[in-house]
């Protein structure tokens, strides 16, 4: 007979420790005394040696800045850029504009820093670069965001978000130089150093080893410039370090992902801006020249501990025998997880286990039998088991310690409502515990008014009960009953949870094997509920199908399929809100808003094949009539139409705008603004470029944001400014000049500027001298 082997206990274990910490103490005090006195004076030198190094670097990164810096400032006294440089014509005056760009040219090369060198003047709102050229500021964006740079109290400054000139990057970082003229303290413009970032990373990449890690951060934590090949996340977590940190300066290890790193901060002060340098280097990089002594060490250590390990092998086999041959006894014995036990206490333990089992699994079984009970429920209401008979069904509950044997059986049916609103905020998980609490609340109000009464959870805000009436009560009497109970739990919910409830009260039956049938029946009665009341009891012996007319709002249905196929999805979803109202007013139940819902998809459905697409590709897909059906709030209707059916017809439909219709849009523009003074008109370029004038309005509308008559308009009251300010054109020949009436150019002057024509001219046109 094979021996069992058994898994030893604590006494074994505590033997083997005590005698490998006898045998390996000593060889591991020999270890740590050679480390200690050997190798970390070496370190401390090799350490020395590389902050040294470190100081060499951080100077040199300081010398170049501060090169920056006397050179921003020698840029204010600049003779060749004053005041008189506002009034350049910049495309006449050639060769000063030539000579404007070699000498920005110049500046740049000047320093490896610099990227670029822009002259920035504020009256003209032009910016002279030797990169970019001449640009006129033309947004209000730009304008504002180059005044911005003028409008501090430094004349000298640094900021980490220069206006950009191109459009390709989101920020530049740099200096300005404000420039003033004679006799005044307001700047005419100012000087925009915009600096080569890779520059600067390099400038600190001397700062750390080739896997190290170095980079200037500001003192609230951006960073400034780092090692192109620095782990970024060991640099967040030094920025958050050393920001906490007191000390100006300081030199810790800290260790990342298993690496120690050496590392040291700092701060530089420059330009009026005060940087923080952090570098970090692995200290294997510094301690690399006693690693040999250090595996020394180690493979020292590892013999002793090996052999520590065989000798404390061998004397606790020796010592664990006896105590091993008594714990074979209970070989048969059940061991519990992985407990490392005294082996006394052990064998103790085992003769008590069946008896705490057998315990635990009748308690267990116990528990389980609601649940047991709810799952047998559930598959035989919702038709998935099949019995022959009533009695099969009885016997059944019986099994799971219901017995029904003399009863009447009932459902309520509760819906409960408003879950969803923007008001009420829930998320999924809050309404899967409001769910929960309404059927804890159903199952104890119904427990005394019936023999046995069962709460079932359909996850998706119904909870029903079915419950067992003791035959003896006559029929009329357990219906008033069943009302009542409907009508307090109605109540309850409503005043616990603080929603909209809806309590439909079914049939009576004898007959267990009619109850799916029944459930069916008093589910689909909660669809005639009035959307308007916060309680509704209904009863299904009540209910009659409402066969009146319904009063089809068509002129609102006819609004939203047009805003959709505008592309105003705001509209179309107002216009739905106001299509469930009208319905929700005239006709009230649940059933009719979905019906009507449904009558809407459908022409959705149309508009979508009347405009060229397919609903597959629009919708991705989604069955929207299914989607449709399952949502039973009005108010969850309208947000799923909006964001379900609405916004992806919008995208698809414009989308599928061609590049050529962009390109008619954009060639229309251009000459808008050559034929500005001409007679023009949207029929006139829809049949210049052979489309249709509905068409084109749209197209318009879509990629400039604005329609074709307010387009022109701006145009049109923009040249009337430049009129009014560089001629002495009158009113009525610039009215006359732009194809306005008098009288029609000053309201839409006044209603653009809240200024007349004559007002605005006073005001703006600059005076003699």
């Amino acid at each position: 007979m094979k021996k069992t082997e058994h898994r030893k206990g604590s006494f074994y274990w505590k033997s083997l420790v005590l005698v490998l910490a006898i045998t390996c103490l000593p060889a591991l005090l020999i270890g740590i005394g050679i480390y200690n006195f050997g190798a970390e004076p070496i370190v401390r030198e090799l350490n020395q040696a590389h902050q040294e190094q470190l100081n060499q670097s951080i100077r040199q990164t300081d010398e170049y800045l501060s090169r920056l810096e006397l050179f921003s400032a020698q840029l204010a006294f600049n003779p060749e850029f004053d005041e008189s440089l506002a009034s350049l014509n910049f495309a006449e005056q050639f060769q000063k504009t030539k000579d404007l760009y070699l000498s920005l040219a110049l500046m740049k090369d000047s320093n490896p820093l610099i990227f670029d060198v822009a002259f920035y003047l504020k009256d003209s709102g032009k910016v002279i670069s030797d990169h970019w050229g001449v640009r006129t500021l033309q947004s209000e964006d730009s304008v504002r965001a180059f005044q911005a740079l003028l409008d501090t109290d430094r004349k000298i400054y640094w900021t980490d978000s220069l206006a950009k000139l191109d459009p390709n990057h989101s920020s530049y970082k740099g200096v300005v130089t404000k420039l003033y003229p004679t006799f005044s303290d307001q700047p005419f413009g100012a000087f925009l150093i915009y600096l080569n970032q890779g520059a600067l990373d390099q400038l600190v990449s001397p700062l750390a080893a080739a896997d190290g890690n170095a980079f200037l951060m500001n003192p609230d934590g951006s960073i400034l410039s780092a090692h192109d090949h620095g782990d970024i996340g060991l640099r967040e977590t030094l920025t958050k370090r050393i920001l906490a940190m007191e000390a100006s300066q300081d030199t810790f290890v800290y260790k990342w992902k298993d690496t120690s790193y050496s590392v040291s901060y700092g701060h530089l002060s420059r330009l009026g801006k005060d940087w923080i340098y952090v570098s970090a280097t692995p200290l294997d990089r510094i301690t690399a020249p006693v690693n040999d002594m250090s595996r020394m060490i180690v493979a020292v250590s590892a013999f002793g501990l090996a052999l520590a390990l065989l000798l404390s092998w061998f004397a606790s086999k020796r010592i664990y025998n006896p105590i091993q041959r008594l714990v074979g006894l209970f070989h048969s014995a059940k061991e519990t997880g992985s407990d490392r036990m005294n082996e006394i206490a052990y064998i103790e333990r085992q003769w008590k286990l069946q008896l705490d089992e057998s315990e635990l699994l009748q308690g267990q079984l116990q528990q389980s039998l609601p649940s047991l009970r709810e799952g047998y429920l559930l598959q035989f209401l919702q038709g998935r088991i099949m019995p022959f008979s009533d009695q099969e069904v009885i016997e059944k509950l019986r099994q799971y310690e219901w017995n029904v044997e003399g009863t009447r059986f009932a459902f309520l049916v509760a819906g409960l409502y408003g879950k969803g609103t923007p008001a009420a905020k829930f998320s999924d998980r809050d309404e899967q515990l409001i769910d929960y609490a309404a059927a804890n609340i159903m199952q104890e109000l119904c427990r005394t008014a019936a023999v046995h009464a069962h709460a079932i959870n359909f996850q998706n805000s119904t909870v029903g009960v079915l419950l067992a009436i003791d035959n003896s009560v006559p029929a009329p009497k357990a219906k008033e009953t069943l009302l009542a109970l409907a009508a307090d739990i109605a109540s309850a919910l409503s005043g616990l949870l603080k929603v909209n409830v809806a309590i439909a009260v079914g049939k009576l039956t004898d007959s267990a094997l009619a109850l799916p049938g029944l459930l069916d029946e008093t589910s689909k009665t909660l669809r005639r509920r009035d959307p308007n009341e916060p309680i509704d009891l209904l009863d299904v012996e009540d209910m009659l199908p409402d066969m009146g007319p319904i009063d089809f709002p068509l002129e609102l249905e006819k609004d939203i399929i047009q805003s959709m196929r505008m592309g105003l999805s705001e509209e179309a979803a107002d216009g739905v809100q106001r299509f469930v109202e009208a319905i929700r007013s005239k006709a009230g139940t649940q059933m009719h808003v979905q019906q009507a819902m449904l009558k809407l998809l459908g022409s959705v459905y149309d508009a979508v094949f009347r405009a060229g697409m397919n609903p597959d590709s629009v919708y991705g897909g989604a069955h929207l009539y299914e989607d449709l059906m399952r949502l039973r709030n009005p108010d969850e209707m309208i947000r799923w139409f909006s964001v379900s059916v609405i916004e992806p017809f919008v995208r698809s439909a414009t989308s599928s705008f061609d590049s050529e219709t962009r390109s008619i849009v954009d060639r229309v523009v251009e000459e808008l603004h050559r034929d500005l003074l001409t007679d023009v008109s949207l029929d006139l370029y829809a049949s210049r470029y052979g489309i249709s004038s509905f068409k084109l309005s749209r197209s318009f509308k879509q990629v400039k944001g604005v329609n074709f008559i307010d387009y022109l308009t701006g145009l049109r009251i923009e040249k009337c400014k430049e009129l009014l300010l560089t001629t002495d054109m009158k009113v009525n020949d610039i009215a006359e000049a732009l194809r306005y009436q008098p009288s029609y150019l000053i309201r839409l002057f006044k209603k653009s500027t809240e200024l007349t024509p004559g007002q605005f001219r006073e005001k703006f046109s600059r005076s003699p001298g």
